[in-house]
């Protein structure tokens, strides 16, 4: 049967990235509503009416919790497909016998068959007898040894595509964790209510820098008339970046043409205001 990770699997994955975004959140009340929408998402697959940063921070988490839970599911089904071909019972006769009961079975037979008058139990048997017996009890060992080999060699099958596929898992993992990191939301402004990634602030920071503008001055105002409007920003990325072209383009407009290097004019305003009255 199919496992479900929502009700079969005991733990979920809490990841050390979240806890700027436990930060961000503006009290203790939104931090507990979140923890405890998470619980109830892992354990019974349910979605919670979150509004704001809450809302924001639950929906990423819930990506990622979802994934893990689907890389738990394929690695339980590889494990029983594991499992189903692993090991094989003991070869048996045609009466049911194993090979250790079959041999009981021609000892007792050896034992039953008619001694030659004459001849006492101690007596010693012909060499043929003796050296064909050995020769049959050789080629049973040595047919055990094959049939062990072939199953230590199935084992050992099973385990290298078992690791092969833990290794799959593994890589699907890094990748996966590598985009999360890029994604992974921040508030900021003085009031924590502008909502960016990683790579948004990181891209508006190399533009602000590259024409002389401060990112932190944009943000500061963006969050101040959010908080005295009591409004919320669904895309402050798309608003700072509009800003920062027009401002851009003003400074590059306004930008004054180069002094050449030999400026004679104060010598004219000295001359044509130097009073020559006191020389007279």
């Amino acid at each position: 049967m199919a496992k479900n990770f929502h009700t079969d699997n005991k733990a979920f994955m809490l990841y050390k990235d979240w806890e700027d975004i436990f930060q961000a959140l503006d009290s203790s009340e939104e931090i507990g509503e979140l923890v405890m929408a998470l619980f109830a998402y892992a354990k019974r697959g349910e979605t919670p009416k979150l509004s704001g940063g809450t809302k924001i921070a639950f929906l990423m988490m819930r990506a990622a919790i979802e994934r893990d839970g689907i890389a738990w599911e394929e690695m339980c089904a590889q494990r029983s497909e594991c499992g189903k071909k692993g090991g094989r019972p003991k070869k048996s006769d045609e009466s049911g016998n194993t090979d250790e009961k079959a041999e009981q079975t021609a000892a007792s037979a050896d034992n039953a068959e008619e001694k030659p008058q004459g001849i006492n139990d101690t007596a010693e048997k012909p060499k043929a007898f003796s050296q064909t017996k050995r020769f049959s009890e050789k080629a049973k060992k040595a047919d055990k040894d094959i049939d062990i080999d072939k199953d230590k060699d199935t084992d050992i099958d099973i385990d290298k595509d078992t690791d092969k596929d833990k290794d799959k898992a593994i890589d699907k993992e890094k990748k996966k964790d590598a985009g999360t990191a890029k994604s992974v939301v921040r508030s900021f402004g003085t009031h924590k209510n502008i909502m960016l990634t990683s790579e948004q602030y990181n891209e508006l920071e190399s533009r602000c820098r590259s024409v002389g503008l401060s990112l932190e001055s944009y943000i500061s105002k963006l969050s101040q008339w959010l908080f005295t409007k009591g409004r919320h920003c669904t895309d402050p990325y798309r608003i700072i970046s509009g800003w920062l072209d027009n401002d851009s383009k003003r400074k590059t407009a306004a930008k004054p043409k180069e002094r050449q290097g030999c400026d004679l004019s104060w010598y004219d305003d000295f001359a044509m205001n130097f009073d020559l009255s006191k020389f007279f």
